[in-house]
């Protein structure tokens, strides 16, 4: 039986304003409520108790509903899961013309607790909410449906899970994987490691920034520090780029663009340097090589909001020690993916690093993530990715 979750005033207000999240602020809790299993549905209700919608509740977290749909008479079964990932999918097969994309986007496709990264025949699957795991009997037949996989890899290594009470353990269903799978972008075959990579493996998030960071490749020098499994190296190379230089400190990673560089036959202009970057680009350890193009991709430097000014202020360092490694009048490229650097704390951060390298510039772009990353337009802190190119020396 749905269990009844009444809203206070404000937040049934949020309810209807469209906000697809519930805290537990937002609840006129009693001890019951306590006594509920992680991810059960409920039925969201108004002070008077008149129905608004349904959706997963977990009284273990501050967040502690999560909003599936709306309407004194809304219901959850597996036609739901089926339209909403159709729907999905056929937004990603109009904008992409191979199937390797983020087909799922939690909230940003109407499936909160919900990632789904594909690479052809081969699914990534991330559920990093009780709720969506329970529900999983309902909406994973779809994912066969659709796309018929011959591998889903059920990435279930993250803290989010072991927050809402469901297990941690990896699995596996279909054919098991002979190595790294291949991801196709444009002209550039990748190599992603799916079992052991990072998250669900590649980071599509990037792509369109990519392609744009290899436009200014042709006949340069380029450096892609964070390489991973050389994300933006690579595309730089295919594009004609003089010589590529891939920093992580990763030695997988290092291992993946090795083995795609090969495969596209760009590895004679690729080098490769396995270090932490901050060491790399000590100031005492200086080679005195500059490059004409410099991507700086991180790692999230903002885990909670308590350190945000710490965060801030890594990403002021690290701008100044990479420009310092920028030729004149090069090409300046930083990202980041912490959510809890807001768009103009960033940039401001960049900048001020860039300034204390005593460096002019002129921004000439900035980006998000890409086109399959679609977000909520109630959940503007999950635009979380920020991309700043720049030109040196103006």
């Amino acid at each position: 039986m749905t269990i009844d979750l009444r809203l206070t005033n404000a937040g049934a207000r949020r309810f209807q304003d469209g906000h697809p999240w519930v805290f537990k602020g937002d609840v006129a809790w009693n001890s019951a409520l306590d006594f509920a299993e992680p991810g059960e549905l409920v039925r969201f209700c108004d002070p008077r108790l008149k129905p608004l919608g349904v959706g997963m509740f977990n009284p273990r977290t501050e967040l502690c509903a999560r909003v599936l749909a709306r309407g004194a008479n809304a219901r959850v079964d597996a036609d739901t899961f089926l339209h909403r990932l159709r729907r999905a999918l056929e937004k990603r097969e109009q904008l992409f013309a191979v199937p390797h994309y983020r087909w799922v986007h939690a909230e940003g496709d109407d499936l909160p607790g919900l990632v789904v990264d594909r690479y052809g025949d081969v699914l990534s699957v991330q559920v990093t909410t009780a709720g969506m795991e329970r529900l999983k009997p309902l909406w994973e037949p779809a994912l066969h449906a659709l796309a018929r996989p011959k591998t889903i890899v059920w990435r279930n290594d993250l803290p989010a899970r072991r927050q809402e009470g469901v297990s941690t353990e990896p699995g596996l269903w279909g054919e098991p994987l002979a190595g790294p799978v291949a991801v196709v972008e444009g002209p550039v075959t990748f190599r992603a490691d799916l079992v052991e990579g990072q998250k669900t493996g590649w980071f599509f998030d990037q792509r369109a920034n990519r392609m744009h960071v290899a436009e200014f490749a042709p006949g340069r020098t380029v450096i892609d520090l964070y390489s991973h499994a050389g994300g933006f190296g690579l595309p730089a190379a295919v594009a004609g780029a003089a010589a590529v230089t891939m920093v992580d400190v990763s030695p997988l990673a290092l291992a993946l663009s090795r083995r795609a560089a090969e495969e596209n036959r760009v590895a004679e202009r690729c080098a490769w340097i396995e270090a932490d970057v901050f060491d790399f680009l000590d100031p005492a350890a200086d080679d005195g090589c500059r490059y004409e193009v410099v991507v700086v991709d991180p790692p999230a430097f903002i885990k909670d909001r308590r350190k945000i000014p710490a965060g801030l202020a890594g990403y002021r360092k690290l701008a100044r020690l990479a420009a310092a490694k920028t030729a004149p009048g090069g090409i300046f490229f930083m990202a980041s993916c912490s959510h809890h650097a807001h768009p103009p704390q960033f940039k401001a951060a960049v900048e001020a690093g860039l300034a204390d390298a005593g460096r002019s510039c002129e921004l000439l772009r900035q980006a998000r993530a890409d086109r399959d990353h679609p977000i909520h337009p109630k959940l503007p802190q999950n635009d979380y990715l920020k991309a700043l190119t720049y030109r040196l020396d103006v």
